[in-house]
């Protein structure tokens, strides 16, 4: 029994991945508070891409029917690079054969109102800065629009994303990690109707990409992803490089919305801390985003998930959350590793075109690359270049097994 003003469970962060851990623990019976820094709606600088691992979680939220109302529907995929192309059909990625883009400014609102309306209470403008733990619970320190104020809690999620104050205040990380950095900007009069994804890797973005997406009604998404080994300083020349020798065919008659934004995507899941002392770190505050294609919200709806399962195991039988990472472990480490050397293999033209090439001319390689990329699927094995790309275009009996 939950004493008065103790709740259960504080989630940090109401983003994707802390919305979905609020809805399933208040849907399980715990008293849940989510607390975010910002007031809802707000944006939420991304490339608004909901695999189809995500619309899986968007089912079991309740939400995919208004989601696919506003959001663009994406039933295939193109990869393109300086000497070859590449496009499929989404279904090789799993049972669905569809995925959305919905920008984060509608998305986020519906996650959080999901979250509420299976009991979950929250609090806007509530800014961790640090915690305390006690015998039996934590006592969380909160900036607010009218003071600082705390709050107690049983256990804790941190769902903060890519916000690295709370992680370094309390020493879990004592330096900032590697992160890609990526830059969108939203056009409008988006003269397209086709259902899309396009990866572009060039010259003037390796090494990284580029990707021009459908977001709605008359509206693309336009961003340059770099990897964490590129200059970062200039993010919106970068843009402006692709918009101009890439994009510019598929925008005629678009107008740019707003200003190019920048922002950081930690992709460090393999070194990142996950658990604290009655805390449990997940989403993109445990390096959860993928470091090749930079999808995130569908890992975050996964772990948020697995986090608010944790939690409750926590509360009924107590333990130190190692099962918590263990099991972020179980599903992610090996898609991560292999994710992370494609990234390698694909930081150079010629690496990203003979890849391109092979699954121009070998349809099972092209949904092979389709279940990696976005159903979760990895090749067993230390994923250097050289066995990643015999594995990919010669798999044995033993090759991959699913996420």
């Amino acid at each position: 029994m939950t004493a008065a003003g103790m709740h259960d469970l504080a989630v940090i962060g109401a983003g994707p991945a802390g919305a979905a851990t609020a809805f399933h623990a208040a849907r399980a019976g715990l008293r849940v508070v989510l607390l975010d820094m910002a007031r809802f709606p707000r944006d939420k600088i991304c490339g608004d891409g909901l695999t189809v691992r995500a619309v899986a979680e968007l089912q079991a939220l309740g939400v995919e029917p208004e989601v696919r109302r506003q959001a663009a529907l994406i039933r295939r995929f193109e990869l393109s690079a300086p000497l070859g192309r590449v496009q499929s059909k989404l279904g090789g990625a799993g049972e669905t054969d569809y995925a959305y883009v919905l920008p984060r400014l509608k998305l986020d609102p519906l996650l959080v109102q999901a979250a509420v309306g299976a009991g979950a209470e929250l609090r806007e403008q509530h800014a961790l800065e640090t915690w305390e733990t006690a015998d039996n619970h934590l006592r969380l320190r909160l900036k607010t629009p009218d003071g600082e104020r705390s709050l107690d809690a049983r256990y804790a999620v941190l769902a903060c994303g890519a916000h690295l104050g709370p992680l370094m205040r309390m020493r879990l990380l004592t330096r900032k990690p590697a992160v890609m950095v990526a830059v969108r900007q939203y056009y409008e009069n988006y003269q397209s109707d086709d259902d899309l994804w396009r990866l572009q890797f060039r010259r003037e973005t390796a090494p990284g990409y580029g990707w021009v997406f459908p977001a709605g009604p008359g509206l693309a998404n336009v961003g340059v992803a770099l990897y964490a080994n590129r200059d970062h300083a200039r993010p919106a020349e970068w843009l402006e490089q692709y918009r101009r020798r890439t994009a510019a065919p598929l925008l005629r008659g678009a107008l740019p919305l707003g200003q190019a934004r920048s922002f950081p995507l930690r992709t460090d899941f393999l070194r990142a801390p996950l658990t604290a002392p009655r805390v449990l770190i997940t989403g993109e505050a445990a390096g959860l985003v993928n470091p090749l294609t930079g999808e995130g919200i569908d890992y975050a709806l996964e772990s948020g998930r697995i986090a608010a399962e944790q939690a409750r195991t926590l509360l009924e039988r107590g333990g130190d959350g190692s099962a918590h990472a263990a099991a972020l472990q179980a599903r992610y480490a090996d898609l991560f590793r292999l994710s992370e050397g494609l990234r390698d293999w694909c930081t150079t033209p010629v690496g990203i075109s003979l890849l391109t090439l092979a699954a121009h001319w070998r349809p099972e390689l092209k949904l092979r690359l389709i279940r990696v990329l976005f159903g979760g699927e990895v090749i067993q094995g230390r994923p250097t270049a050289r066995r990643l790309l015999r594995r990919l275009l010669w798999p044995s009996r033993r090759g991959g097994t699913a996420a």
